[in-house]
């Protein structure tokens, strides 16, 4: 349960930051797009609520071990740990912006869609207050957690509005022009903040492998890749398409990248919830290895081991496999066949996955 709320917690932030930055578009710059305001307000309304289920797990948790009442326990979180705090601001931001919302001057107003940004932006700030690296790090945790977490959304955001809200093709060369480069700049800083983070929560990246953390992160590295992969062909290659196919439509495709990139919100959702490993070995005496590890690590596994690479015929066979995977995903775009493409994005991140272990097994 809250794996999946952490995941649509994520998601309702993409779609917020998404509707409300497609607001402040001039008209000839996008296609027509209309995002119900309903949606908008129920993801703020969904924002503290699903903030919540972790801090309902962890009252419980310390109210069983301590022998204490959730409600002392609740009152304890919220006043004097992070994670409390940054959910009482959030709850209070949250109803201020789902007034904002509620407004009838806000459908016709930009300058409220502003305001609403900048609340959405505190929001997103206080979501890295709470994160592990704010704890860990103080500010330069807070910054980076909040950088990586900003561009992400805007990112996927205005991805998931635009395929799925957009009501036809219309200026779909204009609105590539400026959301092209606002995704690579994104998919940068996202990047950027992504390897400082790791370096604050998983120094050990392919030790970490052997953890669920370690594990779930990898999946999500590899989910990324599909995503640029359609990310390029979105951005760069569709101009060539339509030139020569007058039937060819953008918003399948849309679509496509944007299911690629709630699989990898849901993954950060799951990483989210669970314990970041500053030192595996440590961790280890506290969390159990991986299934998915020990189910394909032929050695004997102890603590203590320290995980290498080494090339083996089956690595080797798989890295090729995703390889062949990724150019038969452009191949498939430039022949306009969907769900071929979409499978061999799939198959990239999985061949790509078991190419990676098989190589440390």
């Amino acid at each position: 349960m809250i794996y999946i709320s952490e995941g649509l917690l994520y998601v309702c932030f993409a779609i917020l930051t998404g509707g409300l930055l497609l607001r402040l578009v001039p008209e000839g710059k996008k296609p027509s797009i209309q995002v119900p305001n309903g949606l908008l307000l129920a993801c703020v309304i969904a924002i503290p609520i699903l903030s919540y289920v972790p801090i309902h797990k962890l009252a419980l948790v310390f109210a069983k071990d301590f022998d204490m009442t959730y409600s002392s326990i609740l009152k304890s979180i919220l006043l004097d740990i992070n994670t409390g705090k940054a959910w009482v601001w959030t709850t209070i931001g949250s109803i201020g912006l789902a007034f904002l919302l509620g407004l009838k001057a806000f459908r016709g107003d930009k300058h409220m869609s502003k305001v609403a940004l900048f609340v959405t932006f505190l929001l997103i700030v206080w979501l890295g207050y709470a994160s592990h690296a704010s704890s860990l790090y103080g500010f330069r945790g807070l910054v980076t957690h909040s950088a990586h977490f900003l561009a992400v959304s805007v990112w996927i955001g205005i991805l998931f509005v635009t395929s799925w809200f957009a009501k036809d093709n219309a200026n779909w060369d204009a609105f590539l022009r400026w959301f092209s480069p606002v995704a690579i700049i994104c998919v940068l800083v996202t990047l950027l903040a992504g390897i400082v983070l790791m370096s604050f929560t998983t120094p050990e990246y392919v030790n970490a492998w052997m953890l669920p953390y370690g594990q779930m992160l990898l999946i999500k590295h590899l989910l990324i890749v599909p995503l640029l992969l359609f990310s390029y062909t979105n951005g760069f290659v569709y101009k060539k398409l339509a030139k020569n196919n007058a039937n060819f439509n953008p918003k399948r495709w849309l679509k496509a990248e944007s299911i690629i990139a709630l699989l990898v919100l849901a993954a950060t959702g799951v990483l989210g919830q669970q314990t970041p490993p500053h030192k595996v070995k440590e961790t280890l005496q506290t969390v159990s290895p991986s299934p998915l590890f020990t189910s394909i690590y032929k050695g004997s596994f102890s603590p203590d081991i320290a995980v290498k690479f080494t090339l083996h015929f089956e690595s080797v066979l798989m890295l090729a496999a995703a390889l062949i995977m990724a150019g038969g995903l452009i191949w498939m775009y430039r022949t306009n066949k969907l769900i071929p493409a979409f499978l061999m994005g799939i198959l990239t991140a999985v061949f790509g996955y078991f190419g990676l272990m098989f190589s440390i097994a």
